[in-house]
């Protein structure tokens, strides 16, 4: 198994209710979930709506830390949780590095996933109006 200490240069704790990360915003660091859950939010006619959970080994953040895109929705502490970071910032000479033609598979497949991600969350506010109404 890999020891994500030593491939992330920052760890952080978040305790119940804190925000890791908010929709709109266009920070670019890559998370990694090693301890706790966390919830999704996203935007919706009566505010934040939680559309999922994440549970442990899980990346949060790719398609920003990919793409430059702001974030896709806000990701919140439901128990005390422990990731690591990869400050895009830290490592961007690095991805300078990566060849033209595999910066332009990453672009297309962040773009699929992002595109995939807002059809997701339009079908779940769909289906919350549709719940609503019976």
């Amino acid at each position: 198994m890999v020891n994500l200490s030593d491939l992330f240069q920052e760890s952080r704790v978040y305790h119940p209710g804190q925000i890791i990360t908010r929709e709109g915003e266009k920070d670019r660091d890559l998370y990694v979930l090693s301890e706790g859950t966390l919830q999704v939010l996203v935007k919706g006619d009566d505010g934040d709506v939680v559309v999922s959970e994440i549970y442990p080994p899980e990346i949060i953040g790719e398609i920003s830390f990919l793409n430059g895109s702001p974030r896709t929705a806000t990701i919140k502490a439901k128990t005390q949780v422990k990731v690591y970071i990869l400050s895009y910032y830290k490592v961007e000479q690095e991805l300078a590095e990566i060849p033209p033609w595999f910066k332009l598979i990453l672009r297309t497949l962040t773009q699929r996933m992002q595109s995939c991600s807002m059809k997701i969350k339009e079908m779940e506010e769909e289906l919350r109006q549709i719940k609503g109404t019976l």
